[in-house]
């Protein structure tokens, strides 16, 4: 019988924080490069933290 377990790809977290870099301009318009973090959920569970198997 199907059951579900715990999403072994993302431990049952649910997607992870990456780090996205990009360069935009400063108020002088001069190239400045720019870290932000962003959520992305897991490719296996698609963010639901738990999988089915069986």
């Amino acid at each position: 019988m199907p059951e579900n377990q715990t999403c072994p790809s993302c431990g049952g977290a649910r997607g992870t924080d990456k780090v996205e870099a990009s360069v935009e301009l400063d108020e002088q318009g001069q190239l400045v490069p720019k870290q932000r973090s962003v959520w992305s959920p897991c490719g296996l569970c698609h963010g639901q933290g738990t999988v089915v198997v069986g």
